[in-house]
């Protein structure tokens, strides 16, 4: 679905995997809401992870996710 691909990787070959790899100046977590959507988030490491929206995903648009869910989303 082209509309699940966001905007800035829209001019790269698309395949059926993205890969949201941290670096020294982003990392990157996942939040699944209620209504099942994925939402990947970006900030700086440490204290803003997750500070800014990378990409979201609907229900149908993703089958897997690996990685470090988002603090505020965990169970206490």
């Amino acid at each position: 679905m082209p509309a699940a691909i966001p905007h800035h990787l829209r001019d790269q070959e698309v395949t059926r995997q993205i890969n949201y790899n941290d670096r020294e100046d982003a990392e990157y977590v996942f939040e699944i809401l209620v209504s099942g959507a994925l939402v990947v988030w970006k900030g700086r490491p440490g204290s803003d992870v997750g500070g800014e929206v990378e990409g979201v995903f609907g229900p149908t648009a993703w089958e897997n996710v690996q990685g470090i869910p988002k603090r505020d989303t965990l169970a206490p």
